[in-house]
């Protein structure tokens, strides 16, 4: 017993020297810095998180323009224009001009759209919607989302690139062109059926909501922040427009055409041997004529200027099929073709089929006179 009691004294003075030797705020305010660092990375993480989920869903609903951003840069320019507005009530004939660079740079539309005016008496807002490696399938893509998007011109000038015809490459020309970034998860399908193999990009999953920053990042870095991008170009760099969409090049002195021919062979060097026109080029000019077709919109085809040079760079007997193809889904549809490839002098164009600026007044004067005048005037009431 008397063991027992003083076992029991020894274990008191031992608790009590342990309650008087603790710190009693110690383990409290550890704990409290522990959840709060816990707390903060939780929070962080969530906040990250949320705003990639928000930035993906913007980009997704195309609030922000990055998964396409040379398309949403026209689109809002066409809409800052009256006649394609959203709006009720009158508006005037519009005209739109859709292609690849070949046409932003040869047709002045704010020329045409004044020209046409007169020549037609009453108001016509024309817009030159081409935009840089935008062949026969890019346009059918572009030319679906404007109608689905409520842009509904009177008629379309659709431009044909006979490079971008080419059938008998590994794969179709503009596969080059046409990042799969840039369309939209219903676009993909189309573009397969069209002919263009498009794999189905990342951005278009789980990291397109969870890591946009990441997916996107070129794109973002270009517009937000140019200084930090790594491109050697921005995008679109060299084809600011004007008002009504059109670009004008310099004029390219005499010593420097030569050097820019050769640059313009190599670039589409795949398309000239055993050249053969048909493929989803053709598909693609099929599938823009059935939707003008399908809404109402008056529509005709148009080959663009190209030197003497550039002309013999397709071998034959591929070149002397390109415009009875063309002829056949004009005359198929009901729709006029002009073939405007030995229209203008090789002074006047640049690198072989992108005119200077005084190429591009003469041809959109031509092209008022010859095509468009004429085929306007011959509608019903005269107009669009």
């Amino acid at each position: 017993m008397a063991v027992l009691a003083r076992t029991n004294r020894l274990l008191r003075r031992v608790r009590t020297v342990a309650v008087l030797t603790t710190t009693p705020h110690a383990p409290t305010v550890r704990g409290r810095k522990a959840r709060a660092a816990v707390v903060a990375i939780v929070l962080g993480f969530a906040v990250t998180l949320g705003l990639q989920i928000v930035t993906g869903w913007a980009v997704r609903t195309d609030r922000v323009p990055l998964s396409d951003p040379q398309y949403s840069d026209k689109l809002k320019l066409l809409r800052s224009r009256p006649g394609f507005a959203p709006a009720d009530g009158a508006r005037p004939a519009t005209l739109l001009f859709l292609g690849s660079s070949r046409t932003f740079d040869a047709i002045d539309a704010g020329a045409v759209g004044t020209a046409l005016e007169r020549d037609l008496g009453g108001s016509v807002e024309a817009f030159n919607f081409a935009h840089a490696g935008a062949g026969p399938v890019t346009t059918a893509v572009y030319l679906r989302r404007l109608v689905k998007e409520g842009v509904k011109p009177d008629a379309v000038v659709i431009e044909v690139h006979p490079a971008f015809l080419a059938a008998q490459t590994s794969s179709p020309p503009e596969t080059k062109w046409l990042n799969p970034i840039r369309l939209r998860p219903d676009e993909l399908l189309l573009v397969r059926e069209l002919g263009l193999p498009a794999d189905t990009p990342v951005a278009h999953g789980s990291r397109g909501w969870l890591m946009p920053w990441h997916e996107y990042r070129i794109q973002m870095l270009d517009r937000y922040a140019p200084g930090l991008s790594t491109l050697r170009y921005r995008l679109g760099a060299g084809h600011e427009t004007d008002s009504h969409g059109f670009v004008r090049v310099p004029e390219v002195p005499e010593d420097q055409r030569a050097r820019l021919r050769e640059l313009t062979r190599k670039q589409y060097a795949e398309c000239w041997a055993d050249y053969r026109p048909g493929g989803s080029g053709s598909k693609g000019l099929r599938d823009s004529l059935e939707t003008c077709r399908a809404s109402g919109i008056r529509a005709a085809l148009l080959i663009t200027p190209e030197s003497t040079e550039f002309r013999s760079w397709y071998a034959e007997p591929g070149r002397a099929r390109i415009a009875p193809l063309v002829n056949a889904l004009a005359n198929e549809f009901g729709v006029p073709f002009f073939d405007a490839r030995e229209w203008l002098s090789d002074q006047l164009i640049g690198d072989g089929h992108h005119l200077t600026g005084s190429g591009a007044a003469v041809f959109t004067e031509r092209l008022l006179r010859e095509s468009l005048g004429p085929w306007l005037r011959s509608l019903p009431g005269g107009k669009p």
